[in-house]
């Protein structure tokens, strides 16, 4: 019972990191670069 217990814990643990990297969230670390990838190209495209 106690394996089963640490096996449930270690796919909902995966899950939620899995989330925290690669969701759709505005939190997650794949939406953040996004955005840091925008505005870094933004920078290099910059005309006045």
């Amino acid at each position: 019972m106690k394996q089963y217990l640490v096996l449930i814990s270690m796919v909902m643990l995966g899950i939620y990191i899995f989330n925290m990297i690669a969701g759709n969230g505005p939190d997650s670390i794949h939406t953040s670069l996004e955005y840091i990838w925008e505005q870094g190209i933004a920078v290099r495209t910059y005309t006045p």
